[in-house]
């Protein structure tokens, strides 16, 4: 599935590391589900949320069931903006857009591709693994959990987000500091943090998101934790 700021090239490694610092029988948390292509590859009990609403009921959706198209014209793509179900909007306004940006221009290349024959295929595939996942909708200041991990992809500092709307970077550094109090195991992707957090893994790759002049540009990801 097509999502702006998706970790999909990177899931398996990211996946590993958290597997590594996780305690036994630890309950896996995550804030900022998006693409869920962390929480789909976790083991044990997971708990999933997001802000977006649409996107999480499309999680829901699918754990029950539902089955999306295989194919969306331009016509139905901006239909679906102002008329389609919740879990449609999700599907068409990440995974037939361009670059994954919500909405951001229905998705097409010189290849032909059938983008929505691709975000089914993922998404189908993906739902295999999301039994017993509890999702909800759920702003990441309302939670409160003790002796957990927890692993953030919010929004970046200085970067586009995929819902209108600020994130203030420094409040969500502070709240993931008051979580540490609390006993859990904090690890967030970013390309950058306070001091007070470690820089525990990085890797070079490229962003999802297009531009005519440079293509993909390259970023650093990183994994930072309070020790």
């Amino acid at each position: 599935m097509q999502y702006f700021g998706a970790k999909s090239r990177i899931a398996n490694d990211i996946v590993q590391i958290l597997e590594d610092v996780r305690l036994l029988n630890q309950l896996f948390v995550e804030p900022f589900t998006g693409a869920a292509n962390i929480v789909s590859k976790m083991s044990g009990e997971r708990h999933a949320y997001d802000l977006h609403e649409e996107l999480i009921q499309m999680w829901i959706s699918l754990q029950d069931g539902w089955i999306p198209p295989k194919t969306l014209s331009k016509e139905e793509y901006d239909h679906v903006r102002y008329h389609g179900s919740p879990q449609m909007k999700a599907f068409a306004g990440f995974g037939c857009s361009f670059g994954g940006k919500y909405f951001g221009g229905y998705a097409k290349n010189s290849r032909g591709d059938n983008f929505a024959q691709n975000t089914h295929n993922s998404l189908l595939k993906k739902t295999s693994t999301l039994g017993g996942v509890r999702f909800e909708q759920k702003d990441y200041r309302e939670l409160s959990y003790c002796h957990s991990l927890i692993y953030c992809d919010p929004p970046y500092r200085n970067t586009t987000k995929y819902k209108v709307g600020d994130f203030d970077s420094d409040i969500f550094w502070e709240w993931c500091r008051k979580m540490n109090d609390r006993g859990n195991t904090m690890i967030i992707s970013e390309y950058q943090a306070p001091e007070d957090f470690d820089c525990i893994w990085s890797i070079d790759t490229k962003t999802e998101m297009r531009t005519k002049e440079n293509g993909r540009e390259m970023r650093t990801e990183k994994l930072f934790s309070l020790i």
